[in-house]
């Protein structure tokens, strides 16, 4: 079964017509994700969304995972790396996916060469192969080109249960100066009009369409179609998945 990623359909519908800064190639990235895995004893991903490929590098952690021999690497030919997928709590896979979505829409609009200097570092739960759930550290890079986000590297590593603030589990850094982003720098509220985002607080506080399109004076026909035009922006199943997708984007 395919443990889906919503944030990327965004992704696959870009252009892709430029190729990487030759400086910054696939290769290149390919090197980085085996350094990580040696170093850091991490599981290392590296998806090209182009290609529709994922190369996976393991260190230590795939063996305490059960998903791979340390020192060991594959190719894939998806976009996902479903056993360690598979393995990722669920609601941790679901603000993964929403973060991921954050950081992309976020730096889509950002020069290209300054793309590079912000990155995803989130806390996350994982299955280990007996069965128990480890804190693991997740770090998420994106790569591209003029016109395209083409690669997307992530880092898993151990981490210490008590290392980090237990409240902020997510955190996007911009690494040429240190800062970290707020809801409220990244400014995704533009995802949804204002309207969309009227109508998804509503949902938030537990309101029926009626109630809702008696509210706001619409039809409600036009709240079940905002509701259709929320879910599909926020590339999730449902309209609680989309208030649990928006309140991490700090979008309500």
């Amino acid at each position: 079964m395919t443990t889906a990623n919503p944030s990327l359909n965004d992704i696959f519908n870009q252009d892709f017509a430029s190729e990487l800064d030759p400086k910054m190639s696939l290769q290149k990235y390919m090197h980085v994700a085996f350094i990580f895995s040696v170093l850091q004893n991490s599981t290392a991903v590296l998806t090209d969304f182009k290609s529709r490929r994922n190369y996976t590098y393991h260190g230590a952690l795939s063996a305490h995972l059960g998903i791979g021999e340390k020192m060991t690497s594959e190719m894939s030919d998806s976009v996902w790396e479903e056993r360690i997928l598979k393995c990722i709590h669920p609601d941790d896979l679901r603000s993964k996916q929403t973060m991921e979505l954050q950081l992309f829409h976020y730096i889509k609009n950002k020069p290209q060469e300054e793309r590079l200097n912000y990155y995803l570092v989130m806390r996350i739960r994982v299955m280990a192969k007996n069965k128990v759930y480890v804190p693991l550290e997740l770090k998420i890079f994106y790569a591209s080109s003029v016109d395209s986000i083409q690669l997307v590297l992530y880092i898993y590593s151990f981490t210490s249960p008590n290392n980090g603030d237990q409240t902020t589990p997510y955190t996007i850094i911009n690494s040429s100066n240190g800062e970290t982003l707020s809801g409220t720098d990244l400014r995704l509220k533009k995802i949804l009009t204002k309207r969309e985002i009227e109508v998804l607080k509503e949902i938030a506080k537990g309101s029926a369409s009626k109630e809702i399109s008696e509210k706001l004076y619409i039809s409600k026909n036009t709240v079940d179609r905002h509701r259709q035009n929320i879910i599909e922006k926020l590339r999730v199943k449902n309209s609680t998945e989309a208030c649990h997708a928006a309140t991490l984007m700090g979008i309500i």
